[in-house]
């Protein structure tokens, strides 16, 4: 009796089973398009790429491969369903808007839209573009394939308009890197009178590349132009005279503006007479500083260098000529880091900046190492690095490290900045993502 026991206390233990499988499978939530598809709240309701949302709701049934979510419009992967709640991961560059549900197919489909917008938030990352150093730090002028190429002195960065990027070495001349960002080439070495190239600046037609020349010679060049015939690979004498180590061209009329770091002077250059106009001094002899023009045209900020803050000047359309400078940003002559407004900040040997659409101006700040933001209201902040701290480390914003940046440009279409990272040897990004 105990032999045939056996056989049905197991049949009776898989009968149980499977009816328990089959209540299972009977209560398992499916969409169902005759009714409702309701959104009440979604969380959180700000975050950056690769953040988890829950959404909560009702009818969204269990089947992933027929829900659909969108954040402001943008694709958002789905995780997984549970007919009240669906889980996503916030996609990339998905700014701010509604959160779109959609489920079922063709006819059968049904979306509902949330009343209220998620706030997609950036996380900006610095990492490494180009450039490395050998076991001992040092390095070479390596042209090439961009992962074997290799720098000595980046310094200052600008772009043509098809985004290929050009930079100086200072004291060696001018490197290209393609816009597809995988060769970096040569352009010219330094020599024959153009010994130490400072600024870059493109026309708006991108047809000349004007190449200032720090020297200390009233009669040596002081200014070169290079043009698109020989792949910007030839300079042309323009401009002698002068000690000029700053210049720059408005991007709208394609002025072209110059100092005198000798005898802290400003100057137009006259296309027509082809000869120098002196439209004022600055402040005093022996200010090093450079011209940067915002991409409106409407303005352009000083960047005293060895004084260590931001003077502001409009550009006059009925003159063609610059306003006087009025003191922007910084303390003149004090040599520190501080975040503040105005005459407040403190700056540490500021190079090259760069603007985005809303006018505010990313600044190189050599000796401090980091990367400052100036709002057009002359805020001042810390956008990226460890001030007075230099290294060497990619990662988030205020942990990354920089060793003396020198230049910096941003391509808004890509939302990426470039930064010549002069004594880390390196091309460094920071990305919004």
């Amino acid at each position: 009796m105990l032999r045939r026991s056996i056989p049905i206390a197991v049949c009776g233990a898989l009968l149980l089973s499977a009816c328990s499988k089959n209540k299972q499978s009977d209560t398992i939530p499916k969409y169902d398009p005759s009714k409702p598809l309701t959104l009440q709240r979604f969380t959180p309701d700000s975050g950056g790429v690769g953040t988890q949302m829950i959404i909560y709701g009702e009818n969204f049934g269990s089947d992933a491969a027929i829900v659909k979510v969108f954040i402001n419009d943008v694709p958002a992967p789905v995780v997984g369903v549970k007919n009240n709640t669906i889980f996503v991961l916030i996609p990339s560059q998905a700014g701010e808007g509604p959160v779109k549900v959609k489920v079922g197919a063709d006819a059968a489909m049904k979306e509902v839209t949330s009343t209220t917008n998620f706030n997609y938030l950036f996380n900006p990352v610095v990492g490494t573009l180009a450039g490395f150093t050998d076991k001992d730090g040092k390095t070479a002028i390596v042209d090439g394939d961009i992962k074997k190429a290799q720098f000595e002195e980046p310094y200052w960065l600008t772009f043509d308009q098809h985004k290929n990027l050009y930079l100086l070495e200072e004291h060696r001349g001018l490197r290209f890197i393609d816009s597809a960002r995988t060769t970096v080439k040569t352009l010219f070495r330094t020599g024959n009178g153009l010994d130490r190239p400072r600024t870059l600046a493109f026309n708006p037609t991108f047809d000349t590349l004007y190449v200032t020349n720090d020297q200390w010679d009233e009669r040596g060049l002081s200014t070169a132009i290079l043009t698109p015939e020989t792949g910007f690979t030839r300079w042309n004498s323009l401009i002698f005279s002068q000690t000029t180590n700053g210049g720059d061209a408005n991007p709208k009329t394609g002025d072209f503006f110059f100092n005198s770091y000798a005898k802290g002077e400003m100057f137009k250059w006259d296309r027509t007479t082809k000869s120098s106009r002196l439209m004022y001094r600055v402040d005093d002899v022996n200010w090093e500083f450079n011209i940067q023009f915002a991409p409106s045209g409407d303005f352009a900020y000083i960047v005293v260098v060895n004084q260590s803050y931001v003077l502001r000047t409009k550009y006059n359309r009925e003159t063609g000529m610059l306003d006087a400078p009025v003191h922007f940003a910084g303390g003149r002559g004090q040599h520190a880091h501080r975040d503040g407004v105005g005459a407040d900040a403190r700056f540490d040997h500021p190079q090259q900046g760069t603007f985005d659409k809303n006018n505010n101006f990313y600044l190189a700040d050599v000796m401090n190492h980091c990367i400052r933001k100036i709002t057009p209201e002359g805020v001042v902040s810390t956008f990226a690095g460890r001030p007075r701290e230099y290294g060497y480390a990619d990662g988030p914003l205020r942990k990354a490290q920089f060793d003396r940046p020198q230049g910096i440009a941003y391509d808004e279409a890509a939302a990426t900045f470039y930064v010549a990272d002069q004594k880390n040897r390196r091309i460094r990004t920071i990305s919004v993502e």
